[in-house]
């Protein structure tokens, strides 16, 4: 089991390489680097996180390169950017590239992906009953998930 997580993180990172460079992005060792870190992570994580994480295994990796190859991640839809409680941004890696949504553990930072359709219709009605086209919408949920919450 554990075998076949490594090997999905892998598919990942290379998924996500691949991309970059279809999308004529530039690929530096450093980027690359980032974007290995980041294709392993199943939670939530802030760019100080990856950044801090890098840099205490050695390796020379700019704050810079760390915040742009984020961003761009975030740009070409493999992370998403959750808005956290003290006004930082947190990443999650997203393999779904449709829209969705996601749920937070607050405490143990766990992500999972939530796809509501019946939600999203609604969402639609009441704003185009207001006369506006929806260009595009966040939702985050957050909460404590069945590892993390206390028993009853």
């Amino acid at each position: 089991m554990q075998a076949d997580a490594h090997a999905l993180r892998q598919d990942r990172a290379g998924l996500i390489l691949g991309r970059i460079a279809e999308q004529g992005h530039r690929m530096t060792g450093p980027r690359q680097t980032v974007v290995e870190c980041v294709a392993r992570r199943n939670d939530t994580f802030s760019a100080q996180e990856i950044l801090d994480q890098l840099t205490g295994q050695g390796l020379p990796i700019g704050r810079a390169t760390v915040f742009r190859t984020l961003e761009l991640l975030t740009e070409l839809a493999f992370l998403h950017r959750i808005h956290n409680e003290d006004g930082c941004h947190l990443f999650t890696v997203c393999a779904e590239r449709d829209h969705h949504h996601h749920v937070r553990c607050v405490s143990c930072g766990m992500v999972e992906t939530l796809e509501a359709p019946t939600v999203e219709a609604e969402i639609r009605r009441v704003v185009e009953g207001r006369g506006f086209d929806l260009l595009d919408h966040v939702i985050d949920l957050v909460g404590l998930c069945s590892r993390c919450r206390p028993s009853t």
